[in-house]
């Protein structure tokens, strides 16, 4: 009798952690790697993300583009990171949690758009999502004419 329990009891624990790992759907993009951009000074934009937990992005898979093309950026200033031995791309540097990236800018416009492109993935399911471009606008500080 004891036996037949245990085995139930066991079959219970097996089939609530199969319903269970079936809830665990993966974030869209923008949810698992939320993305804000600023004016941090009058020639430097700030790249910030807050990423989800279990989550976390490449830092050799970002890339950044300028609208309108009298902005000009400089090269992108990134934290250190995490080192991780990846599957796919061997060892690299990963971000998780929160990720601020400042980015130099130069030029002039009432407005501007930001582009970034990245990718990351989802460490509690074990899946990698594909290069994702995300757009903001930000508005320069007044009178900035950048250099």
């Amino acid at each position: 009798m004891r036996t037949r329990l245990w085995r139930w009891v066991v079959l219970l624990c097996v089939l609530a952690a199969g319903a269970q790992a079936q809830e665990q759907e993966p974030l869209e993009p923008d949810r698992a790697f939320r993305l804000s951009v600023r004016m941090a000074a009058p020639d430097v934009l700030e790249v910030r993300y807050r990423i989800a937990e279990g989550y976390y992005m490449y830092r050799d898979k970002f890339a950044f583009e300028v609208q309108p093309g009298t902005l000009r950026l400089g090269e992108a200033s990134f934290p250190p990171g995490q080192v991780k031995e990846d599957p796919f791309f061997g060892r690299t540097e990963i971000y998780s949690g929160e990720l601020s990236i400042r980015i130099p800018v130069s030029g002039h416009a009432e407005r501007g758009q930001l582009v970034v492109t990245s990718q990351g993935c989802a460490d509690i399911i074990g899946i990698c999502y594909p290069p994702h471009k995300q757009v903001r606008e930000f508005k320069p500080v007044t009178g900035a004419r950048g250099r």
